[in-house]
């Protein structure tokens, strides 16, 4: 069982790696082709913004698939340890909490410190001075 664990979770990796890739492939050229001043349209969408929300989707289910596939495989490992499961997955999931609980801090402070550089760079009408983040 706990190898079908660690190749479910390898292989769902992979494609959502896959996806991933395609998406960014795929922005990559409507950013070469609005610079060109064309129509920033890829991947068979009609215009612009149907592109982009097809690119969102592409983004989210590749995230999703990659991780429900670390989990699957972290599930596998958790299950194959010599150590006992009742002492490793508890450990595991603290630490998966851990990172989540401290991902979310961050992203609270760092976005409040991007947004009030934008409406400060708003406010001095110099939208070119905002960050690269």
């Amino acid at each position: 069982m706990t190898e079908v664990l660690l190749a479910s979770g390898v292989a769902l990796d992979l494609v959502g790696a896959g996806v991933l890739s395609h998406a960014h492939n795929a922005e990559s050229i409507v950013e070469l082709r609005e610079e060109a001043g064309e129509e920033g349209s890829a991947v068979g969408e009609p215009d612009a913004l149907s592109t982009h929300a097809q690119l969102l989707a592409e983004k989210r289910i590749g995230f999703l698939l990659l991780t429900l596939g670390l989990s699957v495989y972290l599930c596998g490992i958790v299950l194959k340890s010599s150590e006992d499961v009742s002492l490793m997955a508890p450990i595991a999931l603290g630490v998966v909490v851990a990172g989540v609980v401290i991902s979310l801090v961050f992203t609270r402070v760092a976005g409040k410190r991007i947004l009030g550089q934008a409406r400060r760079a708003a406010e001095e009408d110099g939208p070119d001075e905002l960050p690269e983040q």
